[in-house]
């Protein structure tokens, strides 16, 4: 072995410490899992390579961790067998192709048995691929060969991930989109064993079950007979606790960094605006889409922030921010690529009329945009703000909703406007319209509701939903369930 192949392999054994302590070090394996953690123990015996993407900083890398310790722990695999490899180490931006050394290396010094002939599974994680070009070409070699390779591949952004080289892999990857923690996973990071018993006790997949009987039975009391039995069986001392988790949410959304216990809201915060921010427009926009003026992309994100959950003057924009409408449409494609913000279109039957039309602009996570905007805990009793975040919140997990139901569907929300009148969230199911109004407010008035009664009407809803702060009640004659946030975000 010579000296750099020697050097490469110091540095894979520090990166893979099973192979000599036969165990994931504690500190790399967290004792909170994600949601997204089961799914993908499922998807380590898949056939073809298994291909994470989503924002910066939410976990990828703690998940990998975890899958190789749930392997080594719970399937009982050689530790020798599995391979982790993190291109976004300086050491590896020295060699000069990093993936295909560095199995060679753990190949033959650590396998010690050649991969064309393997019978039993051998696991190889690559950690931020999208820092290698031609990351593609080395995992479709491996799977064309038909070696018994497993492959999990992570990445920060789909444009980054699949740049120059995903037509390589086209129909021989299962493509996963990894995005910042739900309110649920928060309940269990944030929470004890009594908020762990409140999601027991809520039954998440039973109120999928109601809210999808309902839709395609026209029948909303089947899904608020659900909701009230979970609502019931939390109890008012668990309405308390989550409604205060919901308020940290609101504040801190869905980046694990924010509920380090270690750190405040200040100093945390500071760490995301000054470092994060930073590094994904500065370098991710600049190395990914040859993006000349990031600072100009800076400004349209903290614009954006400012107005989320609210109509947004594309024409104001561009004259705030100096640029074409050109450069704008770039940067929002952009932006939301990133998975920065979401571009919400107005709802029309006829897809094909919604043309381009951009009315409302959401941020992706309310906790960056906090950060971003510099605001503090004592700036959260805005009940305007609130309602906005509320609203930004609710959307979010509305696409996860639907996701979650309608697996073949298009995973898009949208929202209607007429006039005056708007509704805040429309999810299209199975040819069926359900209405979505965000009120986060103490008291619900009548005229709030009246659009959301006129809106089930008019076009033969199945339901309505109405999301409050606190209130729980159905209207069976309008056909509208109205039902706190809390509940409605443990749902999707």
């Amino acid at each position: 072995m010579d000296e750099t192949q020697l050097s490469l392999l110091r540095e894979l054994q520090k990166e893979n410490r099973w192979w000599s302590i036969g165990k994931v070090p504690p500190e790399l394996v967290r004792p909170f899992k994600r949601a997204d953690y089961y799914t993908y123990r499922g998807l380590l015996s898949a056939e073809y390579p298994n291909v994470v993407f989503g924002p910066r900083r939410i976990g990828k890398s703690t998940v990998l961790y975890q899958l190789v310790d749930f392997l080594i722990s719970d399937k009982k695999i050689a530790s020798n067998r599995i391979m982790f490899l993190s291109l976004e180490r300086p050491f590896f931006s020295l060699v000069k192709n990093p993936i295909k050394e560095s199995i060679q290396v753990f190949e033959e010094n650590i396998l010690k048995e050649p991969l064309e002939s393997i019978k039993e599974p051998v696991y190889i994680f690559l950690d931020e691929a999208s820092r290698s070009e031609d990351w593609a070409l080395h995992v479709k070699d491996f799977y064309d060969k038909k070696y018994n390779v497993k492959f999990f591949v992570t990445g920060s952004s789909s444009p980054a991930l699949f740049k120059k080289s995903s037509e390589s892999l086209v129909g021989r990857h299962t493509p996963i989109l990894m995005l910042t923690l739900k309110f649920s996973d928060v309940v269990k990071i944030v929470g004890n064993a009594e908020s762990a018993g409140l999601l027991m006790a809520l039954g998440k997949v039973a109120l999928r079950n109601g809210f999808m009987d309902a839709v395609n039975k026209n029948n909303p009391k089947l899904f608020y007979d659900q909701l009230q039995s979970a609502y019931v069986g939390v109890g008012a001392d668990g309405d308390t606790v989550l409604q205060v988790i919901l308020n940290e949410y609101l504040l801190r959304g869905g980046y694990p960094e924010f509920y380090d216990k270690k750190q405040s809201w200040a100093v945390a915060s500071k760490v995301m605006r000054d470092a994060y921010f930073d590094v994904i427009i500065s370098y991710d926009m600049q190395r990914v889409f040859n993006s000349r003026n990031p600072e100009k992309i800076k400004q349209l994100y903290t614009f954006l922030s400012v107005a989320t959950a609210q109509q947004v003057n594309l024409s104001t924009l561009c004259g705030n921010l100096g640029i074409s409408r050109t450069a704008l449409n770039d940067y929002l494609s952009q932006l939301q690529q990133t998975h920065l913000i979401k571009i919400m279109r107005p709802y029309k039957k006829n897809k094909i009329k919604i043309g381009n039309d951009i009315k409302k602009i959401y941020v992706c996570d309310v906790g960056l945009r906090n950060s971003v905007l510099g605001m503090t805990e004592d700036e959260m009793n805005n009940p305007v703000l609130l309602g906005h975040l509320a609203e930004t919140v609710a959307q979010d997990h509305a696409l996860r909703l639907k996701f979650n139901v309608d697996k073949k569907g298009v995973c898009e929300t949208f929202f209607w406007k007429s006039d005056k009148k708007e509704i805040d969230i429309i999810i299209e199911l199975n040819g069926k319209i359900i209405p979505i109004e965000s009120k986060y407010a103490e008291q619900i008035k009548s005229e709030d509701v009246q659009e959301l009664r006129n809106y089930v009407k008019e076009n033969n809803c199945p339901f309505g939903i109405l999301l409050t702060k606190k209130s729980f009640q159905f209207d069976e004659t309008n056909k509208i369930i109205s039902m706190p946030m809390w509940l409605y975000l443990l749902m999707c």
